[in-house]
């Protein structure tokens, strides 16, 4: 079982180690093309975009690998490392500074990954059955919470980082908890192969690609009615990490989480909003740039 869990958390390593890299080369793709720089030269590099742009679209592969051998919330607990490798490529490669807040949120990052690697091995989350009318009536609440909030924000223009930001990074999460759900009994093609025989757990496994598709759209919509990068940034890592604990707790019979994993994750979400928290926010950042940071 601890062999599992290891695999699980070095997959869930490898999907945000890829994404931050992939992130980071395709802003500095984006600030090559951006200086005025002559066509020739601005042609020296499109390389570095478009494997920025190859790496991005892998992502999926360690996310349906990390949540074949561990839980959602095993896979997600380790997504903060994955804004180290950003800072020090931002740092050696871009040439941007680091700030001592987010030195500090990448010690904390790193000690609170490392205390819910440790845990986890120890003693691995129970894997119990699905307990489905806990997860249908959560779905429905979520839904009717999340529409409310998104309604209130677009309309009034109040909350809108926070707001997008923790509603796109929820269902990031809850991206990771149904890829998990439709992996759980079955391999990648007969996941979908379920689908065509209506079977609930292909169904929600279908489903996963639509939410982690939502996220990613709702954080464009935030950023287009002028959400604040330093706000809404963290708040999506963090919901991201978090979600995927609680959705477990309620919908997997039998589970529970230790006083240990939840100091662990309280440090780690910590670590993720000092990283981010502190940028400046007079900072405007084109569509695309944005994107980096997610």
């Amino acid at each position: 079982m601890a062999e599992i869990i290891v695999l699980g958390l070095l997959f869930g390593i490898f999907n945000t180690m890829v994404l931050h890299l992939a992130k980071a080369m395709e802003r500095h793709g984006i600030e090559i093309f951006s200086r005025k720089k002559s066509f020739k030269e601005k042609g020296k590099k499109p390389l570095i975009y478009i494997i920025g742009f190859a790496l991005n679209n892998t992502v999926v592969i360690w996310q349906i690998l990390g949540t074949t051998f561990a839980s959602a919330t095993v896979f997600s607990s380790v997504f903060g490392l994955g804004l180290i490798l950003l800072m020090l490529y931002s740092y050696y490669i871009l040439h941007e500074e680091i700030k001592t807040p987010e030195l500090i949120g990448a010690i904390l990052i790193v000690i609170g990954t490392t205390m819910v690697g440790f845990l986890y091995i120890i003693k691995p989350p129970e894997t119990g059955v699905i307990n489905y009318p806990n997860f249908f009536i959560l779905l429905i609440i979520i839904s009717i919470i999340f529409t409310l909030l998104i309604s209130f924000s677009w309309k009034t223009k109040i909350g809108i980082a926070f707001i997008f930001g923790a509603v796109a990074g929820t269902l990031g999460g809850m991206d990771n908890v149904f890829k998990r759900m439709g992996l759980t009994s079955s391999n990648f093609i007969e996941a979908f192969a379920g689908v065509f025989r209506l079977e609930v757990l292909s169904i929600i496994f279908v489903i996963s690609f639509f939410l982690g598709l939502l996220a990613l759209t709702l954080t464009q919509i935030g950023f287009a009615k002028g959400a604040d990068a330093s706000r809404l940034v963290p708040m999506y890592n963090s919901l991201y990490i978090a979600a995927p604990v609680i959705f477990e707790l309620i919908i997997v019979e039998g589970a529970t989480i230790s006083i240990g994993i939840i100091l662990s994750l309280i440090i780690i979400i910590m670590g993720v909003f000092l990283m981010n928290i502190f940028k400046k926010s007079e900072e405007k950042l084109s569509t695309e740039e944005i994107n980096d940071l997610i």
